[in-house]
């Protein structure tokens, strides 16, 4: 693709988290340019599940990139104190990876900023998007960037969605996160867990040998008691359900939500959304990293194809993705919801430990929900 001689870029895109950096990868060695913006200078922490599924490890592969520095995930575990626990099995690819946020959003954005053809500039925000000469621009504090097209992946209260009017309030019931990195010495995790407590889930993330990612969802009201401080909060759930971590003091605790947000539209008239910016869902799946690099490459496909209305073509191939995403996690947030349904699911996903693999795979995208099978859907309902 040619630059027009008086813009600055193809493609401008606002965030180089994880999505928005492999995009910028992706379009630098498809003959596009790219300015990649971000206001943060790197490295910098995020709340965030950590979990990286197959499908997220496979993109990055298909960059060059090694995760062998990170830690193995074979697979998820639902567990329900009391009830036993049903194991599924990534069953494609490598498995997924538990990433620190810290270190990998660091070894995106510095394999972002050392690809050809790929300005990047960080501490540097974006402040508006205006539509000139065919083209958008891009307001920063350090001036306006042209370009053909823009791209908002700058995460779950995406600015480029507001800008563009696509902006839109939570989904109820909101549903929020006490997340943090635990002590855990030897744990020995290879797997994410989940764990079903009283009306909110614990779940748990290898990042280091000696160190878990454990965040605890649920409404407000059932994630802290009345007069109880977050982090008195945070250190009550995970010491139920995972009595080998150590809450210190000195351990950073984080909230996050609402969740369940979706713009109106992730494109139109030169402008794309990626990555949580195009709606996130819920943490217990997983999969937001995952679906945002697979995303990231879908729309570097597109725009590097020069095909017409590229914007029609990722909205449609994007639709179809969300509703995917949107069935796997009401069928979680259904069965979670109700510890009778938990307990029945759980006995029948014992005996029938494939449906989980299968699941798994749906939810990772790397299988059509058509490959329930009618055994696997009675099995997920405890029948």
């Amino acid at each position: 693709m040619k630059v027009d001689p008086v813009r600055d870029a193809d493609v401008v895109i606002v965030g180089a988290g994880p999505a928005g950096s492999a995009l910028a990868m992706m379009l630098g060695r498809s003959g596009c340019s790219a300015i990649l913006l971000d206001r943060a200078v790197f490295p910098r922490d995020k709340v965030c599940g950590e979990g990286l599924m197959p499908a997220g490890v496979e993109v990055l592969a298909g960059l060059g990139m090694a995760c062998d520095e990170f830690q193995n995930l074979g697979g998820v575990t639902y567990r329900v104190p009391g009830a036993g626990s049903a194991r599924g099995l990534f069953m494609n690819g490598s498995g997924g990876r538990g990433v620190r946020r810290f270190r990998f959003d660091q070894l995106m954005a510095e394999g972002a900023a050392a690809t050809p053809g790929v300005q990047a500039r960080f501490g540097c925000a974006a402040n508006g998007i205006e539509h000139a000469g065919g083209g958008v621009v891009v307001k920063t504090a350090s001036g306006d960037v042209t370009a053909n097209y823009a791209v908002g992946a700058d995460g779950l209260r995406s600015r480029v969605a507001r800008w563009m009017g696509w902006s839109r309030a939570p989904r109820k019931p909101y549903r929020f996160a006490f997340a943090g990195h635990v002590a855990a010495p030897r744990h020995g995790l290879d797997r994410v867990v989940v764990t079903l407590l009283d009306r909110c889930e614990v779940y748990a993330a290898p990042t280091q040998p000696d160190e878990l990612l454990i965040a605890v969802l649920g409404t407000k009201d059932a994630l802290r008691r009345e007069g109880e401080t977050v982090r008195e909060a945070y250190a009550r759930r995970v010491s139920a359900a995972h009595p080998e971590a150590a809450v210190s003091p000195g351990t950073a605790v984080h909230g996050a939500g609402p969740f369940w947000v979706r713009p109106s539209s992730v494109a139109g008239r030169g402008v794309f959304l990626v990555g949580d910016a195009a709606g996130f869902l819920d943490p217990l799946t997983g999969d937001g990293m995952s679906d945002g690099l697979v995303a990231a490459r879908r729309l570097a496909e597109i725009i590097s194809s020069k095909r017409p209305e590229p914007e029609r073509a990722y909205r449609r191939w994007e639709a179809g993705q969300w509703r995917r995403r949107v069935l796997v996690n009401r069928l979680a947030l259904t069965l979670t919801g109700s510890s009778l349904l938990a307990r029945r699911a759980l006995r029948r996903l014992q005996q029938r430990p494939s449906t989980l693999d299968r699941l798994l795979q749906v939810n990772d995208g790397s299988q059509s929900l058509w490959s329930l099978s009618w055994r696997d859907w009675s099995a997920l309902v405890g029948i």
